[in-house]
């Protein structure tokens, strides 16, 4: 009986290490910062990124991703959004520019405090990825297809 008590608190130790070093370190700073940012965030979970610090979190049931540079700035903040949460300038310039496209893959992306949406618009001859600020001007970004 001590030997299987002794053998499965090596386990539990050795476990936890192992855990504990799959986390990434991540500044205290940063972390105070998201805390003072986003108090009521719930699932968090931290990644380190070259010089910058990833947290995803869930804020009012929604995913959010952010980024905090060394510094413990916010600087990139990304959720996704359905087509009916994008503003009416958005809707408006979408439609008159892609009617007959399937908009979809949809996030509003806040860098530096200003805010722009990521969309794909998928036609029966091309995929393309998109960027739309909220006046509604949008330019491609990308040519999938």
């Amino acid at each position: 009986m001590k030997n299987i008590l002794v053998t499965i608190a090596i386990v539990v130790v050795g476990l936890s290490s192992t855990f504990a070093s799959e986390n990434p370190i991540i500044d205290p700073r940063i972390i105070s910062a998201f805390e003072k940012d986003f108090s009521f965030a719930k699932n968090v979970k931290w990644e380190a990124k070259k010089d910058l610090a990833q947290v995803s979190f869930l804020l009012n049931d929604q995913a959010v991703t952010a980024w905090y540079n060394s510094d413990a700035v916010l600087i990139t903040l990304a959720r996704n959004l359905l087509y009916r949460q994008l503003p009416i300038s958005v809707i408006k310039a979408l439609d008159q520019k892609y009617p007959d496209a399937a908009l979809f893959g949809i996030i509003e992306i806040i860098h530096n405090n200003e805010v722009q949406y990521q969309v794909t618009a998928e036609t029966k001859r091309k995929t393309l990825l998109l960027k739309v600020t909220p006046s509604g001007n949008i330019t491609i970004k990308k040519r999938i297809k």
